[in-house]
């Protein structure tokens, strides 16, 4: 099994960090690559890692799709450089869920429910309903993705968020609609530990638990700006009740963007 780590050279403060926990929490023998465009900061990679730098960072996309020539199998596991495994990854499953896209000649299967699938097919997996342009079909979350088929969505080259909403709705997604996965649960449990370039709070106190060396000079969010981002109690109990396929009806509805 193959797993990609996108990221670029300017976050080359965050790599052992991220690494540490991929290796502390994921025991197999997943071969690594570690692909980060611009200044050569080769001396950052983690041993472990395969490093992949093609040049300048011209996008978040376009050095995305620069990384997949390194790729040799038709399937790999795509994840993002501030994703912090939280608890040791269950090699069964991904197996498993390797085993799933294959079988179904899949083009996409996220591993963590979020969003969560629309049609399910079994107690592990779900379909993800891509003709009813539901929120996120392309999300950026930790995902097994077809090599061949990224690499036309990122023709597009969106900016992340944009590629999160906007992939999924392409005519090259359509052409595959029902082709899209999500696991039913957790396969991996993890988060991220930096907001719009600065670190959640929670990630100092877990690396000097670890014994992990800062050697960053980002900011650190305060309680108060955090608060920003999260959404109201209420707020997220109303959506949950609301099936995916009316939520971008209803928020044209309400003058809001498509999600």
């Amino acid at each position: 099994m193959e797993l990609l780590i996108s990221s670029y050279s300017k976050a080359y403060d965050i790599w052992h960090i991220t690494n540490y926990f991929l290796m502390k929490n994921w025991k197999s023998n997943l071969k690594i690559y570690l692909g980060a465009n611009g200044e050569n900061k080769k001396d950052y990679c983690p041993k472990n890692c395969i490093y992949i730098n093609k040049g300048e960072d011209k996008s978040f996309l376009k050095s995305l799709k620069s990384y997949l020539d390194e790729i040799e199998d038709e399937y790999f596991i795509l994840m993002l450089d501030d994703f912090l495994i939280l608890e040791e990854v269950n090699n069964s499953l991904i197996k498993k869920a390797f085993d799933f896209i294959r079988e179904n000649k899949g083009v996409y299967l996220r591993l963590k429910p979020n969003p969560k699938g629309d049609k399910k097919m079994d107690k592990y997996f779900s379909r993800i309903d891509v003709k009813n342009q539901v929120p996120y079909i392309t999300s950026l979350q930790m995902a097994i993705w077809r090599k061949d088929f990224l690499k036309k969505l990122l023709e597009y080259d969106f900016n992340p968020w944009k590629f999160e909403i906007k992939a999924g709705k392409t005519k090259e997604a359509l052409e595959y609609s029902d082709k899209f996965f999500v696991t039913n649960f957790d396969f991996i449990k993890y988060t991220h530990f930096v907001e719009k370039g600065k670190f959640y709070p929670f990630i100092k106190e877990l690396a000097k638990k670890e014994g992990l060396d800062f050697i960053s000079d980002r900011e650190f969010w305060n309680e108060k700006d955090l608060k920003k981002f999260k959404d109201p109690f209420f707020k997220k109990v109303i959506r949950s009740f609301i099936p995916n396929k009316y939520k971008n009806s209803l928020r044209k509805l309400i003058g809001r963007g498509e999600l």
